[in-house]
């Protein structure tokens, strides 16, 4: 279940781009003005809660894809069930703060929406989030650290943190003795048996930049470091290029390619469809990943209802559902790990170690140079296609 997959689109880079640029450095990601609402049934008993929500409607609105999907049957028809709600998800990307501000400030198109550093620094520079109430999400005191450590503390102040997907290496059982690196990548007896996503360069270039470079702040040091980058890039042999899930999928189960840079939604699809023949790891170099948070938004009808799905996303009841079904990782520290993610982070200090994001502040460096980036990226896409 990841994203959007956060990554196989080109989403980022129609989004708002100039917008979010001209707000950065004048306090836009502080701007958004703090709504205090009443007192709500956050720890009333759940027969209270269903009596009070019965029948109500909330839209809230998901990565779509494989994300969706789970959203969907493990979270949106639970809290359905429980409370009595009409709860209910639909998937996006890149549209939904466009849309949010297309419509009335006091009458927007979701209740709720999922961001990830971007689009979350886009939302707080339109200012269409409402700031949290942490009174009326106790279960705020279970999240690990680092996704509070990993965004600015303008930025901690709403939303609620829920999991994040990452990138991973996936690799048919059948390449014998895949060592559990991005250097895999590079191995002999792999050129010409390796696919990687051609359309989210960001992630992409995250694998050299992991395993050749000094970090992921690479991705966006432009030109030097990035062009190093696209330059490791160049000198694999790739298969085939895949542009979305379904299309790795076709590569990687015909055998055009042995092993991959994955996203961990569609590396978990593999899991379930084929268990003996991949292995879908975390390299020890770590991986690039981003953090999904859900937030409020500004004028919504349902606010107090809003409150109560940002603390039942914490629960670990549903923290533990999401986990059992995806490849994903989750905000809570005491959830029930399932045995097919192997290597699951077990402290804060794993967090860190595993999990590289392209942070807020690297989103508003990496933007100004994207056009000059992708160009540059195109042609080794084109270099290593032909």
């Amino acid at each position: 279940m990841t994203q959007k997959k956060t990554g196989s689109g080109t989403g980022k880079q129609s989004l708002s781009r100039r917008r979010l640029l001209a707000t950065a450095g004048k306090g836009a990601l502080a701007g958004a003005a703090a709504v205090g609402f009443p007192a709500i049934i956050g720890k009333a008993p759940i027969s209270s809660a269903k009596a009070a929500f019965e029948g109500e409607q909330l839209i809230v609105v998901s990565w779509s894809g494989n994300y969706e999907l789970v959203f969907r049957e493990h979270v949106i028809d639970p809290f359905n069930a429980k409370y009595g709600t009409k709860a209910e998800t639909v998937g996006g990307w890149d549209q939904m703060i466009n849309q949010i501000v297309a419509a009335p400030a006091d009458n927007p198109p979701y209740d709720i929406i999922v961001a990830e550093e971007f689009i979350g620094s886009t939302g707080l520079a339109e200012n269409v989030y409402v700031k949290r109430d942490d009174s009326k999400i106790p279960n705020l005191s279970t999240v690990y650290p680092w996704f509070f450590e990993t965004r600015p503390q303008t930025a901690t102040a709403f939303g609620v943190p829920f999991g994040g997907g990452t990138t991973m290496l996936l690799a048919n059982k059948r390449a014998g003795g895949v060592e559990n690196s991005w250097k895999s990548l590079w191995d002999e007896r792999f050129k010409g048996k390796v696919t990687m996503d051609s359309n989210a360069f960001w992630y992409t270039l995250s694998v050299p930049a992991l395993t050749y470079g000094t970090g992921i702040s690479d991705v966006w040091t432009w030109p030097d470091k990035t062009t190093k980058l696209i330059e490791e890039i160049e000198k694999l042999k790739i298969a085939k290029w895949y542009k979305d899930g379904a299309e790795q999928a076709n590569i990687m189960l015909q055998e055009e390619a042995l092993v991959a840079m994955s996203y961990s939604s569609d590396g978990y699809t593999f899991l379930q469809q084929a268990p003996d023949e991949f292995d879908l790891t975390v390299p020890t170099e770590g991986v690039a990943a981003w953090a999904d948070w859900y937030f409020k938004i500004r004028g919504t009808h349902h606010s107090e209802l809003a409150d109560l799905f940002m603390n039942y996303l914490l629960e670990k009841e549903t923290q533990d559902r999401v986990l059992a079904n995806s490849s994903i990782f989750m905000a809570r520290k005491d959830v029930a790990v399932p045995s097919h993610w192997k290597g699951y982070p077990a402290s804060n200090e794993d967090y860190h170690r595993m999990f590289q994001v392209i942070t807020m502040e690297g989103w508003a460096q990496l933007l100004p140079n994207w056009e000059a980036i992708d160009k540059r990226w195109k042609e080794a896409v084109l270099k290593t296609s032909s």
